[in-house]
């Protein structure tokens, strides 16, 4: 390790009288305390495993352990060679988005509860994008909207370009917590919008995000986000009938 880099100051204990799963759970509670403080940011060197047993008073077993687990949810990189050791991992957002989609579904949230989320998040998106939208962002999404038009015969490559669709307009609002959000519902949504698709739902679809872009262009929040709010109640009646009508007859 290169010796001219310093390791954190960070307040500990000695721990020696706890067992190396509390010892563990203790440093890994103690790193993710200094990353939401502000005190870690991406790239931070943390120091090396025999830094961590040293500087908490633990064993390397202990240390060991709770590298394992910071690493195991995406908080540091190990890095290997004579400038290695341990540093706070750079944002992952598609990390994040299939992690999230993975523990709504190991908890067995609803149809009805993905529906409601995605209508808070959307709405809002759609009100935030008429404000905010950059040339960009109008851009990316007339360039969605063309490839939407191209696959209305193909239900499957068109709902996915939908689902992108849907995704710019997140990203328009420039919220980086509702694209976080976004993202991990459409790993739920997609396979519930590709069941149903039709060209003539295809059809309907590109007219509804056609007014909608009109909307974001022209700078009219209230109109598209009112747009969006109508488009996705009908969504959300229409999937959760469909849903519905399956267990019935199942």
């Amino acid at each position: 390790m290169s010796q001219n880099r310093a390791v954190p100051d960070v307040t500990t204990e000695l721990w020696r009288d706890e067992s190396e799963s509390t010892l563990s759970a203790r440093i890994t509670r103690s790193i993710r305390d200094d990353l939401f403080s502000g005190k870690l940011t991406p790239g931070a060197f943390l120091g090396t495993e025999a830094n961590w047993a040293q500087q908490f008073g633990v064993s390397r077993m202990a240390a060991r352990d709770a590298i394992r687990s910071l690493k195991a949810a995406g908080i540091i990189d190990i890095r290997i060679g004579a400038r290695g050791g341990i540093f706070v991992a750079p944002a992952n957002p598609d990390c994040f988005a299939e992690a999230l989609a993975i523990q709504m579904k190991l908890i067995g949230v609803e149809l009805e509860e993905v529906l409601d989320a995605q209508i808070a998040i959307e709405v809002t998106a759609a009100e935030l994008a008429a404000s905010r939208a950059t040339p960009e962002n109008i851009q990316n999404l007339r360039r969605l909207l063309d490839e939407m038009r191209k696959t209305i015969g193909s239900p499957k490559l068109f709902t996915e370009f939908a689902m992108f669709f849907r995704e710019a307009v997140v990203a328009a609002s420039n919220n980086r917590v509702l694209l976080a959000q976004f993202r991990g519902l459409r790993h739920l949504l997609l396979p519930h919008y590709t069941r149903h698709s039709t060209q003539d739902v295809a059809r309907r679809v590109v007219a509804s995000h056609e007014d909608l872009l009109r909307h974001i262009e022209g700078r009219d929040p209230v109109a598209a986000r009112e747009l969006m709010r109508q488009r996705l109640q009908t969504i959300r009646e229409r999937q959760l009938m469909h849903m519905r009508a399956t267990a019935k007859d199942s």
